[in-house]
């Protein structure tokens, strides 16, 4: 990182980026930054907790805003939107990085990153980020276990991912439909549950996904009740474990035909 003098970090506060944030502060010190996408799609809780780690660090953090939800890809939201949707990001970041002097961008993708359906890495990659992690084999685990040796607050958090993952490909992304997922997800995680996703599906469906299913089942009136005040008329709990990418399922049929 020292030897590649200037660089911006694309930074959403999450674990990957935090700890990127901090090792480029470490070795490059004012001449490292923090670019942060501030977007519908992005939790607000996020972009809070992101704001108090930034300063925690000690790293200069810029906040871009992003109106992504008039573009095309989340309208149609197709199986490579994130592809399109980094596209669109990265190339935001460079006019960003160019006009503030920054030639080198890079991102928090781990090596376990390629493991997974990952259509914004090929983006990425196509698009020049440098994504260190990977370059040098450090996959999620080591992330967290850096992160904690290095004290930095939130190494223990779940990750949390774009909105956009919680809506089955080709049924459109709203603001409306957006807003709902997230006070939905905050009110869960208000109730204690750590790991939370609530999938919205067509007809206003909501498939709640938490750690602790049978937990969530002693308090399904409470959930049921604010659910419905949120918009959703079908409150659904997932049997299955907690588990990320679960929507990349619909890929995988949509390949087989």
């Amino acid at each position: 990182m020292a030897r590649r003098g200037r660089l911006v970090v694309l930074y959403s506060g999450g674990l990957d980026s935090t700890l990127l944030a901090k090792l480029a502060y470490d070795a490059l010190d004012k001449d490292a930054a923090a670019l942060t996408i501030d977007s519908a799609v992005v939790p607000r809780s996020e972009i809070a907790a992101g704001r108090a780690l930034a300063t925690e660090i000690g790293i200069r953090q810029h906040v871009l805003l992003l109106n992504e939800l008039e573009q095309e890809h989340f309208k149609v939201n197709p199986p490579d939107r994130c592809y399109h949707c980094r596209k669109a990001r990265d190339a935001a970041a460079w006019r960003w990085a160019g006009t503030n002097g920054y030639p080198t961008i890079a991102d928090g993708l781990s090596y376990s990153d390629l493991d997974d359906y990952r259509p914004g890495l090929k983006a990425a990659t196509e698009d020049l980020i440098w994504h260190p992690f990977i370059e040098f084999k450090v996959g999620k685990e080591e992330i967290r276990e850096f992160s904690r040796e290095l004290g930095l607050t939130g190494w223990d958090r779940p990750s949390v991912a774009c909105l956009a993952s919680r809506f089955p490909h080709g049924y459109p992304v709203t603001r409306t439909r957006v807003d709902r997922v997230d006070r939905a997800e905050e009110f869960l995680r208000g109730l204690g549950f750590e790991k939370v996703r609530v999938r919205h599906f067509p007809h206003n469906l909501a498939v709640v996904e938490v750690g602790n299913a049978e937990r969530a089942l002693q308090q399904r009136d409470l959930i049921i009740s604010r659910l419905r005040e949120l918009g959703f008329s079908f409150v659904s709990l997932d049997l299955e474990e907690f588990a990320s990418g679960k929507m990349n399922r619909t890929v995988d049929q949509q390949t087989a035909g």
